[in-house]
């Protein structure tokens, strides 16, 4: 929302892409946490409860949102609903070589989409030791392609985004986060992306080197995100453990797919509703009331719509999920 609604945000750091990298270490590690803890069920057990979970949780609040913006006349909407609707935008914005307004965030999730299609099989098929060398090639191969090609939307691809996605499913094949080979992970993340960052970040903001400086943020951004989502899973304390257990926070992580979905429509709908007072306003209260109303609409969508989806879902994994592996998937 800092990055959409506040238009000097961009110029100091790439928060958006920052976000998605986040996510996408995040979903690398989850998934294939979650993969690896069903490889003792059958395959086509272990694949029908994986896909089953992430369509109860993805499908209807995404093409909820798609259509109500339709139907509402957002205008780019209705022109590339289709590429949305098969999971396709990011292909779509790669093929026009631009963004398209207030569906561009849906790229993350096309992007995720797809690597739900491959990578359950190659975690559920091949050999451990097989996994570890197909994640080990992963990692480099995504920088080289955003480095390399000269195309403006290459980081949308799949491809360009294996380095995150294979940082965290590195960090799940660690083992436990209180264990050696996954407290080894978490620190080199540190160390290794926290200058790597604060390095292409001054670069950026000086202006030098912006085709290098973006494919090095990404990386550093991605291995900064191993070390925070390895503490998490281990658990922050002390001050930062109390932060990150503030109530108000942990509801906005609650709704927070809704406010990524529907964030991106609040320009158009409240400049409809209010005309153009609201791209008059000073920046604070132009984004005061946008992430205000991107907060209202998740959290009655969380209400109505997928908490009662999720609760669906939570009964179908109670009955499905493997021996010693948690709820949160």
């Amino acid at each position: 929302m800092a990055f959409h609604f506040i238009p000097w945000v961009d110029r100091y750091a790439p928060l958006g892409s920052m976000g998605v990298r986040l996510f996408f270490v995040l979903s690398g590690f989850l998934i294939t946490r979650i993969l690896l803890a069903s490889r003792g069920q059958p395959l086509g057990t272990a694949i029908t409860v994986f896909y089953t979970r992430r369509f109860l949780r993805i499908f209807p609040l995404f093409y909820f949102a798609l259509f109500a913006a339709a139907v509402l006349d957002i205008s780019v909407v209705r022109a590339t609903l289709w590429w949305h609707l098969a999971y396709l935008s990011n292909v779509y914005f790669y093929l026009q070589g631009r963004w398209q307004g207030a569906v561009s965030h849906f790229w993350s999730l096309a992007v995720e989409e797809q690597f739900y299609l491959v990578w359950p099989w190659l975690i559920l098929c091949l050999p451990r030791a097989r996994v570890m060398w197909m994640i080990a090639a992963m990692v480099p191969f995504a920088p080289l392609v955003r480095l390399l090609s000269n195309h403006p939307m290459v980081s949308v691809l799949p491809i360009s985004c294996l380095d995150s996605l294979g940082l965290g499913a590195l960090l799940a094949c660690g083992g436990e986060p209180s264990g050696s080979p996954a407290r080894s992970i978490v620190r080199a993340g540190f160390w290794f992306g926290v200058p790597l960052l604060a390095g292409s970040l001054v670069l950026r903001y000086q202006g030098v080197g912006a085709e290098y400086g973006d494919v090095a943020a990404d990386f550093g951004v991605s291995l900064v995100a191993v070390w925070m989502v390895g503490q998490a899973a281990s658990g922050f304390g002390g001050v930062t453990g109390r932060i990150m257990e503030w109530p108000p926070l942990l509801y906005l992580g609650t709704i927070s797919y809704g406010v990524y979905v529907y964030h991106a429509f609040m320009p158009y709908l409240l400049g409809r509703i209010l005309g153009g007072r609201v791209q008059s306003l000073h920046w604070w209260s132009r984004f005061a009331i946008l992430a205000g109303a991107t907060i209202l609409t998740a959290s009655v969508s969380w209400r109505l719509l997928e908490r009662p989806i999720l609760a669906l879902k939570e009964t179908y994994a109670s009955r499905t999920r493997p021996p010693g592996q948690g709820g949160n998937d």
